[in-house]
């Protein structure tokens, strides 16, 4: 289990992008987030990083692992810089 209340509480948007079709996969991937302290009704599927702001979240898969980022910087041209904060085991 990984404590991810310190970046849940100062969030807007948590985006999660599954890159996959599997909609098995991605209610396995809803369920362990649930059990890592993200809200189901908070968590969105959503590949367009350009609506996502400094604090927000971007959870992607990346096999076997979901990877939490936070968006620690977006610039003016939309460019966003994100730092890893977390893998969590699918």
């Amino acid at each position: 289990m990984v404590d991810l209340s310190p970046y849940i509480a100062s969030t807007t948007k948590i985006f999660l992008a599954p890159n996959t079709s599997d909609q098995e996969l991605v209610d396995r991937a809803k369920k362990t987030l649930a059990e890592n302290g993200i809200q189901q009704d908070r968590l969105e599927v959503n590949y367009d990083m350009q609506l996502l702001d400094t604090g927000d979240l971007y959870i992607s898969y990346d096999p076997p692992d979901l990877v939490v980022r936070v968006v620690y910087e977006k610039k003016p041209s939309g460019m966003l810089k994100m730092k890893s904060t977390a893998v969590i085991k699918l």
